[in-house]
């Protein structure tokens, strides 16, 4: 038997005893959350862009690319957990997945250029974040 109570709580009896099951509203995002998951995208718009608009004279490592993607969706998820948000899984695969990219450019195949597995990770990520609503 299933008995509404006015503070979104619910009776439930089981044999002789009542337990108390609490129900949890889905809640919406704050706007200091949205903002801060706008922030990392755009964090990773930007270390996307930056190797293309950096003069020829500056030569950057490959694994720069993939080790600030990974640098921006981990500072993201960690300053998210701490404020009590929910972070999504994606969000620390892609970071993961991102420095194991940049470890691997800068170890292995330092002449291989990784922009493309970052944008496939960014594309990811933010794809997840629009569809999900969660980053």
């Amino acid at each position: 038997m299933v008995a509404p109570v006015a503070n979104m709580q619910t009776v439930v009896g089981l044999d002789s005893r009542l337990v108390m099951a609490t129900e949890e509203p889905v809640l919406a995002k704050t706007n200091a959350e949205l903002r801060i998951e706008r922030l990392s995208w755009f964090g990773l718009v930007g270390v996307l862009v930056f190797p293309s608009i950096v003069p020829d004279w500056l030569t950057l490592h490959n694994a720069l690319s993939p080790f600030f993607a990974g640098l921006v969706l981990i500072a993201s998820g960690i300053y998210q957990h701490r404020q009590k948000w929910r972070v999504s899984f994606s969000t620390w695969v892609a970071g993961t997945t991102s420095f194991g990219i940049a470890i691997y450019s800068l170890l292995e195949r330092p002449e291989l250029d990784m922009t493309f597995p970052v944008v496939l990770l960014a594309v990811f990520v933010i794809g997840i974040g629009i569809f999900v609503n969660e980053t």
